[in-house]
């Protein structure tokens, strides 16, 4: 390989991938992952006297994906060895620069994550013995590798990462390493992520996850949950803001055995929203002359009748009876703009709630004030 011209070398490179991956050989040691990856390097590295700018983009994807996808087949049992598989692919990996890392540090943590999940509930001071692979440890790993991503930049990326690190830490019921990848999360949003569609696709992933986390207790919990929110209200655009903060109300309602049940934090993220979609409804008729449709308010009612079926106190018939009349109003409003979409939406809405009346039961009486 070293005798070939740089072309050459990453075409060979390329078929050696090709032939691994086509007979799903399992790369299984550390020094065979060493050997692999100087047999590759032209794909890994700049080779010698080659620039990148050179490359054609397209190429220069289809490579790094292919380096990606080996990275899955190294793979061993034993977690001693696997972890030093983990850092001989990484000691490689950061070598090649920030535009390859986008390629192949997510299949790189992954890989770790993986590991991690295998090694839950282990702490590693057995009997005082010293393990090498413990969640930890890995959890340290990763934290570095993620960082690496700050040189790209690509903070969307290193923030899902981060979440996805959050998560095992909390199924390793390790609350600080758990609450650290979050912090990590909320920098970025904070400091890279300006882009306002990113914003809002960051938001609800950071909600999404925080929902899932059991391992925080009250005073983490209440500053993660309070930042959330905090950021869900800030973003850009009104309807964003309003879908952020209603998916927040999730945060107080989690609905397992010991799960947190704060009904009236609930309707106060619901009544916010309100409040929001009922100014985003101005905004649009100052400035269009009309208010756009109600798809908000109904969507809005939709997370009513949740809570309420899930036995919120707070959520009442009465509640659900007002929001409905109002959204009926606004319908009939001349300002009102007409949408086929958001009036479907509302129609099936009635009739889940005219089904739910009608079932009998429990549900039926729940639903019986409630006219349609």
């Amino acid at each position: 390989m070293d005798h070939l011209d740089a072309g050459t070398n990453k075409i060979m490179a390329t078929i050696i991938i090709e032939s691994i991956m086509k007979y799903d050989t399992c790369v299984s040691t550390a020094d065979k992952v060493e050997v692999l990856f100087e047999l590759i390097k032209g794909l890994i590295k700049e080779l010698d006297g080659t620039a990148t700018d050179e490359l054609d983009e397209e190429d220069f994807k289809e490579e790094q994906n292919s380096v990606a996808r080996l990275i899955h087949v190294m793979y061993n049992d034993e977690p001693e060895e696997m972890l030093k598989i983990i850092c001989t692919v990484r000691k490689h990996i950061m070598a090649g620069g920030p535009k390859r890392l986008t390629f192949t540090v997510p299949p790189l943590a992954f890989s770790a994550l993986k590991l991690v999940r295998r090694l839950q509930g282990q702490d590693g001071d057995m009997a005082g013995e010293e393990v090498p692979a413990t969640p930890k440890k890995i959890f340290k790993l990763l934290n570095e590798i993620i960082e690496a991503l700050s040189s790209v930049p690509s903070p969307e990326l290193a923030l899902r990462l981060y979440l996805q690190c959050a998560e095992a830490a909390n199924d390793c019921e390790l609350e600080p390493i758990a609450y650290e990848f979050f912090t990590q999360a909320f920098v970025l949003y904070e400091e890279e992520v300006a882009d306002s569609k990113a914003q809002v696709t960051a938001i609800h992933l950071i909600i999404g996850t925080l929902q899932k986390m059991t391992v925080f207790g009250v005073e983490n919990r209440d500053t993660l949950t309070h930042k959330a929110t905090g950021y869900s209200a800030k973003l850009l655009k009104k309807p964003d803001q309003c879908r952020a903060v209603y998916a927040c109300s999730h945060l107080f309602w989690v609905d397992d055995q010991d799960g947190i049940k704060d009904g009236e934090r609930v309707l106060l993220c619901l009544k916010r929203s309100l409040r929001i979609a009922n100014a985003a409804q101005q905004q649009a008729n100052v400035t269009r002359g009309s208010s756009g449709p109600v798809t908000l308010f109904v969507e809005i009612l939709n997370k009513y009748l949740y809570f309420f079926e899930k036995g919120n106190p707070q959520i009442t018939s009465s509640a659900i009876q007002s929001l409905i009349e109002l959204i009926k109003t606004e319908m009939q409003s001349d300002t009102t703009t007409p949408d086929k979409a958001s009036d479907a939406f509302f129609s099936s809405t009635l009739r889940y709630v005219q089904f739910q009346k009608q079932k009998g039961g429990i549900m039926g009486e729940k639903y019986g004030p409630i006219k349609v």
